[in-house]
């Protein structure tokens, strides 16, 4: 895979990611085959870690810290693959768009519920962290960009990765929720030279 990518053993799921990336156009299949192993019960994916989620909330306050809060929800439904959690920080909307990394976009709920079933049925265990979290509140429309720091484990093998993520959410009677995720792999670190 070139320089961009060290030869050693890497996840599945990350490998699939990672072909998709080198294949412009490609699209990830309907089925795939189901991890083996770790019941949801078994698959915690705690987001917290040192204390930073709590440090990255005290940047906040009022509106913004609603939407740090409800974004910190989606990256903890995603960590312990949790449908249900998912549903509930989702605008379930026919509008709502989904940008997974090296993915097609996703339009309508359905579509985005689909995919991320797929996601979970196929990982053994994920844990999603977000940092640098930046948000900005416009009336009833916020968008926050943040640094996905991600840990995946599949049959023995673990792995870490990064993304840039950007999530926007919409009010809807009093309640916050996401309408848009787009997630971009990054190859070079922050710093590293181009």
């Amino acid at each position: 895979m070139g320089a961009l990518y060290p030869a050693r053993r890497i996840p599945w799921a990350t490998a699939l990611c990672l072909s998709l990336i080198l294949l412009p156009g490609a699209v990830l299949p309907d089925r795939l085959p189901r991890a083996t192993g770790g019941s949801p019960e078994a698959r915690p994916g705690v987001v917290q870690e040192d204390g930073a989620p709590e440090s990255e909330e005290a940047k906040f306050s009022g509106e913004e810290l609603e939407v740090f809060r409800v974004n910190r929800r989606f990256y903890q439904a995603v960590s312990d693959q949790s449908l249900r959690t998912m549903g509930r920080v989702w605008l379930q909307e026919p509008w709502v768009q989904c940008v997974h990394p090296s993915w097609e976009l996703l339009t309508g709920w359905k579509r985005i519920r689909k995919s991320w079933a797929t996601i979970f049925r196929n990982t053994e265990h994920m844990k999603i962290r977000a940092t640098e979290v930046s948000i900005r509140v416009n009336g009833d429309f916020a968008w926050v960009s943040c640094l996905e720091n991600i840990e995946t484990f599949q049959n023995a093998n673990f792995s870490r990765s990064q993304a840039q993520g950007t999530n926007l959410f919409f009010r809807v009677k009093g309640r916050w929720h996401l309408v848009h995720h787009h997630a971009s792999p990054i190859t070079v670190r922050p710093g590293d030279a181009l």
